[in-house]
């Protein structure tokens, strides 16, 4: 995955979705739910699984796509 299409989902603030080749799907509202690592290598996303919040470290070579959500 492009690390410059990621950067420009976080930047727009608005809400998008990550899938990965594990078949993971992580839906991002908004930029402080998402960072990339200082080398830009992984995303660090958070999430709400069953009332209890969760963080996942997801490589960005294991992206399958990304795209702003409908």
């Amino acid at each position: 995955m492009d690390k410059s299409l990621i950067e420009d989902l976080i930047s727009s603030n608005k809400p998008f979705r990550i899938e990965t080749a594990a078949g993971r799907v992580f839906e991002v509202p908004h930029r402080d739910f998402v960072n990339l690592t200082p080398r830009k290598t992984a995303l660090v996303i958070t999430y709400e699984e069953d009332g209890q919040d969760h963080f996942a470290i997801v490589p960005l070579l294991t992206v399958t796509s990304a795209m702003a959500a409908a």
